[in-house]
């Protein structure tokens, strides 16, 4: 059971790089600025489509290993962890919008979703031993680095010019997608 967990869970981190790259064209191709293309129709509806698939698809299989798999005894329990996630994005929520002015998008929500999601899946891969010294903290600072680059983006984005601001949107994603790559590389050498 547990061996099949593991590998639910790197199935899980190539999934969501492949939907974090897929996300990225499919972001490039449905805002690009002075283009209206539509963000459904077309190419775009594609790249929707299979971004869909793999992203959320990745997300489930991962969701799977979790919670078939335990976190280190000296973390919170899950339950707990997603109460912390919430309350990160409640007050991220309230400083992002009372005291910088920014409006409120979906993006905040999925920048503190994936983060939850991968410190969880580094718990899990952590406590089965696939991550753990030098490759444990470099996972650990790259999901830190990831998500202050998403969340400093997010905050920018209407601050700045529109060809700056269509290409900043893009760039976390595929940070989101080297991490989980990096992850599912990992633990899946260590297998």
């Amino acid at each position: 059971m547990e061996m099949n967990s593991l590998k639910e869970m790197i199935a899980g981190q190539f999934s969501l790089a492949l939907g974090a790259l897929f996300y990225t064209f499919w972001w490039l191709s449905a805002f690009k600025p002075g283009e209206n293309t539509g963000w459904t129709g077309g190419i775009s509806g594609i790249l929707l489509l299979l971004l869909a698939i793999s992203g959320l698809g990745g997300v489930g299989i991962t969701i799977m290993g979790i919670c078939e798999l335990p976190l280190p005894s000296s973390w919170p329990g899950g339950g707990l962890l997603s109460l912390m996630a919430l309350a990160a994005y409640l007050i991220l929520l309230l400083i992002s919008t009372k005291i910088f002015g920014r409006i409120p998008t979906t993006e905040l929500i999925l920048i503190a979703g994936w983060a939850l999601l991968e410190i969880m899946a580094l718990g899990t891969l952590s406590e089965a031993g696939l991550l753990s010294g030098r490759f444990l903290t470099a996972a650990a600072f790259l999901i830190a680095a990831a998500t202050f680059f998403a969340f400093i983006s997010y905050m920018v984005y209407y601050r700045i010019d529109e060809e700056t601001a269509y290409i900043l949107g893009a760039l976390p994603l595929l940070a989101d997608g080297a991490v989980c790559a990096f992850l599912g590389m990992t633990a899946a050498a260590h297998i």
